[in-house]
């Protein structure tokens, strides 16, 4: 009963093509409610006509008229169908089915950050991607299909009716009697669904690891690769033991259903022989409609049951992909009270703040930091300190638990978020370079013309990328889609994210370990294009590599979510604490 329950997600399916395309489920209604159907009427008369019109005597000329009026309305309601569903009905799907794929992909834009540390939701967001436009459609398909099948059942119904009442008592039974036998059947076609579709994850996950280049050197270089592949291997004999079982549980139903539409067939066959045994020749064309239409009316009984079969699964489907949207987001969502985002250089406050992942031990508690406009602050200490942490709460990916984020003296959740993003820039240390166009990669903040990309690029230090694009700067920076695509080192990566600082002017910099993939004098030279002093905007960086922040105005120490020393650099080391026990052990690293 639980899984009948689940129809209300047919609804949820059914909705993406009536809101980007209504025309679409209409003319595949009319099609397969309507054209079908009628189809399937004339071609059941058409024996009977036409055997009929040579029974009574009619001449050769106007019988093969009688043939050739039914064939015409058949191929007319074929011509028709084969025109609307090649047609303006293919190109409508295409868009509609674009449309949905942009509908997920902007409910994944439009979520709280804090949903990507959830490997559930993950794993929706990733299957409506794959299925939400295929399901859709699907249902769309499927409710239509048994629509037509009830339209199809009347229609054959009534032409039984007609020749015999006693029939459709005959054609009752014997649909019950394959109702009976297809239930088990059907259900446990959907709990078969439900336990391949569990089996199946991992098989996807095995999938996807192998897709990923990343991933490729340490499953080549260590045993992950064998190991993972024994695992995909012990998968795949559950999933075909899964299915074993389902068809010994339903092979006892197999002969009883293959002995009921041959003897459907032949209690009319009798029927009807009784009445030419008794002179009635008329009822030989009687017959053959009658045994078309017996048979058009039993393969629609069972397509019906088919249909609610695939309907339940498809539902299941669709409650899969519907968790994904039901997510609720408070940060992401357009807010029209949101007050616009200020311009010039920023002040920073974080004012007593506290803040822990869900299902971790880590938190930051109390914690204070005031950052003045202009002013160039880094935050120290060794990983998982809290630092990027920081960051985050900063772009308000998170909302702190307690205390308040303050930009320009005003709590950051007043402003509009998106727009406050554009004016703070962000150099992650896990770079992440778009498979698009060097123009693209250092413009993804700002607009600027080649004049001003190409000093950037002087001032950045990117000559090399410049030289492998032969100077050209829509040469794709990957060859994600593309031989001749550039290929980047990880020190240019980073060098084109920091670039991308400087093609406008921000309010506030974030720099998290920003030069990490580079050697220790190109990390320095590239830090004195950062403080370079035509550079304006408050700058905050996270580093790990003490001897990038020498020159910053103050340095923060961070342990355990807590300021634990802060100063210059001068005065950090002339205190001797953690900060200076710190600096020490890394400068004996690179002497070593």
């Amino acid at each position: 009963m639980k899984r009948f329950q689940k129809l209300r997600y047919i609804t949820f399916l059914l909705k993406p093509y009536w809101k980007h395309g209504k025309m679409y489920p209409l003319m595949t209604l009319i099609m397969q409610a309507v054209l079908q159907p009628l189809s399937s009427t004339v071609s059941v008369l058409l024996p009977k006509a036409a055997i009929d019109s040579v029974t009574n005597g009619s001449s050769t000329a106007r019988t093969l008229a009688t043939v050739g009026a039914y064939t015409a309305v058949i191929i007319v309601i074929a011509i028709l169908t084969r025109i609307i569903s090649n047609t303006s009905q293919a190109v409508m799907q295409i868009e509609i089915q674009y449309a949905i794929q942009l509908e997920v992909n902007e409910k994944a834009i439009g979520t709280d950050f804090k949903y990507y540390d959830n490997p559930e939701f993950f794993s929706q967001f990733t299957y409506a991607q794959q299925y939400f436009a295929m399901y859709s459609n699907n249902a769309v398909m499927q409710v239509t299909q048994m629509v037509g099948a009830v339209s199809s059942i009347i229609a054959m119904g009534a032409i039984i009716a007609s020749a015999e009442l006693s029939l459709i008592l005959v054609s009752v039974i014997f649909v019950i009697l394959s109702m009976i036998l297809r239930l088990p059947q059907t259900k446990g076609s959907v709990e078969l669904s439900a336990k391949l579709t569990d089996q199946s994850r991992f098989a996807g996950y095995v999938g996807r690891s192998l897709q990923q280049k990343e991933n490729a050197a340490e499953l080549r270089s260590s045993g992950a690769g064998a190991k993972m592949l024994r695992a995909y291997k012990n998968s795949l004999r559950k999933y075909v033991d899964i299915i074993r079982d389902y068809y010994k549980t339903t092979s006892k139903f197999y002969l009883p259903q293959a002995i009921l539409t041959p003897l459907q067939s032949s209690i009319i066959l009798v029927y009807i022989v009784l009445f030419i045994i008794a002179g009635d020749t008329s009822k030989i064309g009687l017959y053959a409609s009658l045994t078309a239409a017996t048979s058009t009316l039993t393969a629609n009984f069972s397509m019906l049951f088919s249909f609610v079969n695939d309907i339940l699964e498809i539902a299941l489907q669709g409650e899969k992909i519907a968790r994904f949207f039901e997510a609720e987001s408070t940060i992401e969502p357009p807010n029209p009270n949101a007050v616009p985002a200020p311009d010039g250089v920023y002040s920073v406050e974080l004012r007593d703040i506290a803040f822990g992942y869900e299902n971790s031990a880590f938190g930051i508690k109390g914690f204070n930091l005031n950052v003045k406009p202009g002013q160039r602050v880094a935050i120290v200490g060794e990983n998982g300190a809290g630092k990027s942490t920081l960051t985050k709460l900063l772009l308000r990916l998170y909302d702190v638990d307690g205390g308040t984020v303050l930009i320009n003296g005003r709590d950051i959740r007043d402003y509009d978020v998106h727009a406050l993003r554009r004016h703070i820039g962000i150099a992650y240390q896990d770079v992440r370079i778009l498979a698009m166009s060097l123009r693209d990669n250092l413009t993804v903040y700002n607009d600027a013309t080649d004049e001003e990309l190409l000093r950037v690029i002087d001032r950045l230090g990117l000559q090399s990328v410049l030289e492998k694009a032969s100077g050209n700067l829509d040469v794709q920076i990957s060859r994600e889609f593309t031989e001749d695509g550039v290929v980047l080192s990880g020190g240019e990566a980073q060098r084109v994210a920091l670039a991308r600082l400087f093609t406008g002017s921000f309010g506030l910099l974030l720099l998290d370990e920003p030069s990490s993939a580079l050697d220790p004098l190109a990390e320095y030279n590239l830090m004195q294009v950062i403080l370079d002093k035509s550079n304006t905007a408050t700058t905050i960086m996270i580093a790990h590599r003490l001897s990038t922040v020498r020159n910053f105005d103050i340095i923060y120490h961070v342990e355990n979510g807590e300021i634990i020393e802060s100063g210059t650099h001068d005065e950090l080391i002339a205190a001797q604490g953690k900060y200076y026990e710190m600096f020490t052990r890394q400068g004996e690293n690179y002497n070593n």
